[in-house]
């Protein structure tokens, strides 16, 4: 191969998703269909279909509050300072401006280094701290309870949008409880259809305040606020913000100074049910590295600026099948699958 070529090729970094690790949606009105899952394909290989290789090749939902993808690029995203250092994109979209008001379902946006170095989003995760921060509820856990065997559907005559009143059970740390409701439009099974056991519980989970809001009065024209900054689907595609990795904080709220990070998590943060619009659920249609050829900083070193972007050749890294990648795993009925 031509010298000049492979120069190139090394030098290149693709800038988009390269890898989906993990893909485990609580349950919601778009599971088993956005993405849907089918054999032999793994919901990892049904995630990764819908996010690899594009800034924006598809779609996958999250499911309600607390169901999370992780996935990463073919080289570490490195924090340049005073820069935005990646976008994750979303399907949120603006009705009104002047307002900062139209469809949103915020995500938390999480990042981790691989520092015991075995290519896996094993390590101590980060949160990316946005403009909500001081109003969230950090380190929840909450459990989802699969509809048993025999179960009949609730009706409401208040509702009559809704097929069941009562569909899904949950529990959170934080002492609430309440029902996933099944509505008209999304009448498939919201319940992963992987996943056998009886309940999942997703622990460490950060609670946004609710950004819908009840128009009317009536249950029928709900509207979601945009978050100022710092979340995934919270701001339309025209419009998409980045995420700076200095922005990241340790389990006790503390700043986190990190070179670089190798994986990214987004998991839905939001709790809440917009009546007729069903449960929200965060939604991510691709990620991008905005600098993907940045030099990495060694130990020791100072971070990179954008005046240190100059391209450089590099090895390539080989990646693992998409299929070693973690989901939500079948459990025996009548167990418990709990992430973390």
């Amino acid at each position: 191969m031509n010298t000049i070529l492979m120069a190139a090729l090394l030098a290149a970094h693709s800038p988009y998703i390269a890898r989906v690790y993990e893909f485990c949606p609580a349950p919601g009105q778009f599971l088993n269909d956005v993405p849907e899952v089918v054999a032999p394909l793994s919901p990892v290989d049904a995630a990764a279909e819908q996010l690899v290789g594009d800034a924006r090749p598809g779609l996958i939902s999250l499911g309600a509050f607390g169901g999370y993808v992780v996935f990463g690029f073919d080289h570490p995203v490195v924090n340049v300072v005073g820069e935005a250092d990646f976008r994750v994109y979303g399907n949120a979209v603006m009705t009104n401006e002047a307002q900062h008001l139209g469809s949103a379902e915020p995500g938390v946006v999480w990042v981790s280094q691989d520092t015991n170095g075995n290519g896996l989003p094993d390590d101590e995760w980060f949160e990316l701290e946005g403009s909500e921060a001081e109003n969230a509820s950090r380190h929840l856990t909450i459990t989802y309870f699969r509809p048993s065997a025999d179960h009949q559907p609730v009706t409401d005559s208040k509702k009559s949008y809704l097929v069941d009143a009562e569909y899904i059970a949950w529990e959170c740390s934080d002492g609430t409880s309440g029902w996933l409701e099944k509505n008209r439009e999304h009448s498939q099974n919201y319940w992963p259809e992987w996943i056998d056991a009886e309940s999942i519980t997703f622990e460490n989970v950060t609670r946004l305040p609710d950004n819908g809001v009840d128009s009317n009065g009536k249950g029928t024209n709900y509207i979601t606020y945009f978050y100022d900054w710092g979340y995934a689907d919270n701001k339309p595609l025209t419009d998409p913000e980045g995420f700076d990795i200095s922005h990241a904080v340790d389990a006790e709220g503390r700043p986190v100074a990190l070179t670089h990070i190798d994986f990214i998590k987004v998991q839905t943060g939001v709790r809440q049910t917009l009546g007729w619009l069903g449960e929200s659920s965060t939604e991510v249609a691709g990620a991008e590295d905005l600098h993907p050829d940045a030099p990495l900083p060694e130990s020791g070193l100072s971070l990179p600026t954008a005046d240190d972007l100059a391209p450089r050749a590099i090895d390539l890294r080989g990646l693992p099948a998409l299929s070693e990648g973690r989901a939500l795993k079948r459990g025996a009925r009548g167990t418990t699958i709990i992430v973390r």
